[in-house]
């Protein structure tokens, strides 16, 4: 019974859940910021007859595909993928359209792996994606596809890494993945690390297992189960390869030469004492083997890499990935350094048609070469950066800062107020590295204060980019066993500036230091607040060996938070399963864990906004292979708990809890499978992902009212605007119109203004701005097609701003970009609706048939208060639209007011004047009509001279006002403008981003107020006299009569 209920949970996470906040709230879109700078990839691959397509799979961001040879990646797993970690794809070299993937990175990093979900495979190059199964193998490492038959497929499942289990070895399946069989099993730890195939002869594979485990405390990488194995049977059956390799193994890989199937190079991780780890090669297919080399720059760090490659024309050419990229043309005898990318390889594919174009994989992502690793494409063009915490300020725009794996850390800027998007100038690096907990103060960020592994720590001058190294011990830790540790820092090692004590920073190790200076100097702000025990307190790695960068510390205080409420209440929580709480500034601690929790992650603390005696905390054990989701709350300082993870599903175990600033009880939790809503204090959760992709989620944020993401592989995003959360009530299903969030007066613009139905949040290159306008959202329970919404803008006096409908306009004319654009249709669907107000006015009408170069969209609102009112079967719904002034801008309210004020001026002339034009040559249309009927009869001569006087006399005038020879884009330098392109030319030069009037300006409007009051005293002549009284004589002839109105 316990087994099938462990199938069943696990099985969950990967079940597609109607939710219905994730539904009602289907037009509201997360926005990815970036950075654009490659994140970890593990594995990549070409494709042989078409150099410009490669894979990339990533360690949490999914699958990508380039079609133009890096210039740009598209994510083709979204929406198809259940998890987010890639550790191995495989493209049929007899049909490239058919892909497999398998899930789960192979280099299991303890501080940020996700585990997967199986394989997955695709028929038509990507676009489309079937799941085959093996989802309890978790890590994947390689796929190898017959290279005739492409139904015939292996998997080297590495299996999970944190215990120990029987869905591990290498599977066959011999119908294109719908059923598998293991042909490969040697223990419950032993797992494939690496397989190969001869392509000359694919009855015949090589394949490396590796007996490891990854404990918080330690990684084990070797012990009986390792070893290399060959099947000369197409994988039915195999033989372990001992001749010639040491006895005591550690991690392995294996490639076999496409250039001669005799010759088979391994890398070998062995006891690192005696100097027997490194490259072996066997000239007789594996029979027997020989070390080439003993360099340990191959097998250094060995469960992060060991990985080899042969060049497929070349047996003596053989790569080693490891921290560097490692080439030797020699058969391994002396080695090159491959630079020109990021580091930290792990996987590279060449081309057998042509061994100088490849494409490697690296904590960078993927990069591909055409000149034998001379030259490679960018890797800064990917948002696909891997992020452990968040940090905000509160400038304006506000900033995100966080650490990015394998890089620096990272400033970067919520928006771009002077631009369409978020680009490489909008970010900076900051304090500290990729562990970087970086801390600073919010009001005035010009010192950031950030970390890295081990405990080093700097203060940086943000503004000068020099920095004071503050490490509280500097003592070089490297190597160190754990309990041999002054201070025993956690990989993402706490640091805080106190809200409450100015220039006040705080370190967490064991215990946590205090430094009054910004790090001149420390003491001792608690004692040890962890477990302490001390047989997790050893060297981190072994056998063969030992992994002493800081990532198996344990023991350690990995969360802290202080009160926002209350100076002196600080809380901990530890990587072994501790929560404190001191409410004296730090004079005593008392110990409030949760009865029961055990050893476990205390990942995040969350103090409520609303409540200083309220704590949420977000736990896991995902590191001891169990991914129960698990956080808790207490509503008197820790003194009790309750567990309130309902509804978040098993295998989305959860790092972050964070609790809206506006609404006691609205909270978000970030878990390795996406983001989960809870409306009701955590009684009940459900996902909350929208358009968010399928990643793990390792840190969120509540500032500003938005929801600040940091993911594991797809970089930043955040959602904006949580009013419209905060406002929700699932109970009340009748026609509402949300209250908006205010704004703050700018000039940016946003992919997001207008409707984004089909837009999944990201763009090429760049990060996506927020929308520039006032986010409108209404809820209609039910549609009548009959019935149109319709919303309208009014200032505080009551006039009408603007206004919009559902209705489409049937009479819009366009005429090559050079006319008033379409008016914004209000959109009109059952349930929830968006509309963004662009805070113009009302667009002034243009000239159908005539190109006029200017722009005829009303002027942006000035800053202020505005009514808006939705109006839907018979009934209308208010609310108010606020936009604020921008403390940046240097512009006074005076000034503003006299903006507005010449505006709506001219803009009311404009729509005059062009009203005037196309009402007059409406009625020339008819006096020509009507002259044509005279003209029949041969008769009343005076009637059609006196039309033919009034023709000539609008044509005159309409030959003053516009240009109509003018008909597209370069036209305007050939014929010349007339009067309403003059006047249209001075309302956008007005109308600037800092809209101040000058006093040329006013001087011009002046002097074309004066043409027009000559011109449209000529019109309403015409309109008003004239006209009539040639109609009335049409009427006595028995003519029809001309339409005088539009």
């Amino acid at each position: 019974m316990k087994l099938n209920i462990s199938i069943l949970t696990f099985l969950l996470p990967i079940i597609l859940f109607a939710q219905e906040a994730d539904n009602y709230f289907s037009p509201v879109k997360y926005r990815n910021i970036g950075p654009f700078r490659g994140g970890r990839s593990v594995s990549a691959t070409g494709v042989t007859n078409n150099p410009l397509t490669y894979y990339m799979g990533t360690t949490g961001g999914g699958l990508w595909k380039t079609e133009d040879a890096g210039a740009h990646w598209n994510n083709i797993s979204d929406g198809f993928f259940k998890t987010g970690s890639v550790g191995a794809v495989a493209a049929s070299e007899s049909n490239p359209n058919i892909i497999y993937v398998g899930m789960g990175e192979h280099a299991i990093r303890g501080v940020m792996s996700s585990y997967g979900d199986g394989v997955y495979k695709s028929t038509d190059a990507g676009k489309t994606w079937t799941h085959l199964g093996l989802e309890k193998t978790e890590q994947i490492s390689r796929i190898v596809i017959h290279p005739t038959n492409p139904d015939i497929v292996y998997v080297a499942a590495q299996g999970k890494y944190t215990s120990p289990t029987e869905e591990r070895g290498v599977y066959k399946s011999i119908d294109g993945g719908k059923t598998w069989k293991k042909t490969l099993f040697v223990n419950n730890y032993a797992g494939a690390s690496e397989l190969s195939i001869d392509m000359n002869n694919p009855q015949v594979l090589y394949a490396a297992l590796w007996h490891h485990q990854r404990t918080p405390w330690k990684m084990i990488s070797g012990g009986e189960g390792s070893g290399l194995y060959k099947s000369v049977d197409a994988g039915e059956t195999w033989n372990r390869l001992e001749d010639g390799l040491p006895k005591e193994l550690g991690k392995l890989a294996i490639s076999v030469c496409r250039s001669n199937s005799d010759k088979v190079y391994a890398l070998v991780e062995s006891d690192t004492q005696t100097d027997q780890s490194g490259l072996y090669v066997s000239n007789n297919a594996g029979k027997s083997w020989n070390q080439v080399s003993d360099d340990n720059r191959l097998t250094q760090r060995a469960w992060y890499y060991i990985e080899v490659f042969t060049d497929p024309t070349d047996d003596e050419t053989v790569y080693v990935l490891s921290a560097p990229a490692l080439r030797s043309k020699d058969g391994g005898k002396n080695w090159e350094r491959i630079t020109g990318t990021h580091g930290d390889y792990h996987d590279l594919w060449i081309n057998p048609k042509n061994p100088k174009n490849m494409v490697i994989a690296n904590d960078g992502g993927a990069a591909i070469s055409f000149n034998f690793a001379k030259s490679w494409s960018s890797q800064d063009i990917m948002p696909t950066a891997q992020f452990y915490r968040i940090n905000t300020d509160n400038q304006f725009p506000y900033n995100i800062y966080g650490g990015q794996q394998d890089n620096s850390s990272v400033k970067i800027a919520s928006m771009n107020m002077t631009g369409y998007s978020i680009s490489e100038r909008n970010w900076t690096s900051a304090a500290g590295g990729e562990s970087a907990f970086l801390a600073f103060d919010k009001d005035n960020p010009k010192i950031t204060v950030g970390g890295s592994y081990l405990g080093t720590i700097e203060a940086l001058d943000m503004e000068n980019k020099v920095s004071t190294n503050i490490m509280a011990a500097p003592i070089q830790y490297l190597g160190k066993t754990a309990r041999d540790m002054k201070y025993l820092y956690n990989w993402n090692a706490p640091i805080i500036w106190s809200q409450h004590e100015p220039n006040t920073i705080f370190h967490a190790a064991q215990l946590v230091l205090k430094s009054t200076d910004l790090g001149k100097t420390w003491t001792h702000f608690s004692p040890d607040l962890t477990r302490n025990i001390d047989e997790k307190q050893g060297k981190g790695g072994g056998p063969y060996t030992n992994e002493a960068v800081g990532a198996e510390n344990y023991g350690t205080i990995s969360y802290l938070v202080e009160s926002p409420h209350e100076k002196g209440v600080f809380y901990t929580g530890s990587d072994d399963g501790y929560v404190q709480i001191t409410r004296d500034n730090g004079n005593s601690w008392k110990n409030i864990t949760p009865k029961k929790i055990g050893e476990t992650l205390v990942n995040a603390i969350e103090v409520s906004p609303h409540d200083p005696a309220t704590v949420y905390i977000a736990t896991t054990k995902y590191k001891l292979g169990d991914y129960t989701p698990a956080i808790y709350k207490s509503s008197n300082y820790g003194k009790t708990w309750k567990n309130i993870s309902s509804g978040i599903p098993y295998g989305a175990h959860t790092r972050v809890v964070r609790e809206d600033k506006t609404k006691k009880g609205l909270l978000y939790a970030g878990t390795e499978l996406g983001i989960y809503i809870s409306f009701n204090d955590g009684k009940t959760w459900e996902s909350f992902q929208r358009n968010l992709p399928t990643t793990p989620i390792l840190d969120l944020k509540v500032h500003h009212n938005d929801l600040v993401v940091a993911t594991s592989g797809r970089s930043f995003w955040i959602l904006d605007n949580l009013s419209l959360i905060s406002q929700y009530d699932k109970r009340k299903k009748a026609v509402k119109l949300y209250s908006p969030e205010p704004i703050v007066y700018g000039n940016w613009g946003s992919r997001m203004n207008g409707n984004i139905d089909n837009f999944n949040g990201m763009q090429n290159f760049v990060g996506v701005n927020p929308a520039n306008g006032i986010e409108l959202y209404y809820y209609l329970p039910e549609v009548d097609k009959s019935k149109s919404v319709e919303l309208v803008i009014t200032d505080n006096s009551g006039k009408i701003i603007n206004s919009y409908t559902s209705k489409r306009d049937e009479n819009y004319v366009p005429h090559n970009g050079g006319s008033a654009p379409r008016a914004p249709r209000l959109s009109k669907k059952e349930g929830l609706n968006r509309f963004v107000w662009n805070m113009q006015h009302q667009i002034v009408p243009g000239v159908p048939g005539v190109y006029i170069e200017a722009d005829f969209r009303g002027h942006r609102v000035i800053p202020g208060t505005y009514n808006v009112t939705l109006k839907y079967d018979g009934k209308s719904y208010e609310t108010k639209a606020t936009i604020k002034e921008n403390t940046n801008y240097t512009i006074s309210k005076a000034e503003f007011l006299e903006y507005d004020a010449i505006m709506n001026q001219m803009e009311a002339t404009v729509t005059d004047m062009h009203q005037k034009v196309n009402l007059l040559n409406k009625i020339a249309k008819d006096i020509k009509s009507s002259l044509k009927q005279l003209k029949k009869t041969n008769k009343n001569s005076n009637l059609i001279k006196e039309g033919e006087t009034l023709l000539k006399q609008i044509k005159n005038w309409d030959e003053l006002m516009v240009q109509r020879r003018s008909q597209a884009y370069d036209d305007v330098e050939n014929f010349e403008n007339k009067f309403t392109a003059e006047y249209l030319f001075l309302m956008n030069q007005t109308s600037s981003s800092l809209p101040k009037v000058t006093q040329a300006s006013i001087d011009r409007k002046k002097e074309l107020d004066t043409q027009w009051m000559s011109l449209k005293a000529t019109a309403d002549n015409l309109i008003n006299t004239k006209i009539p009284a040639y109609n009335k004589n049409l009427w006595s002839a028995g003519i029809g009569a001309i339409q005088l109105k539009m």
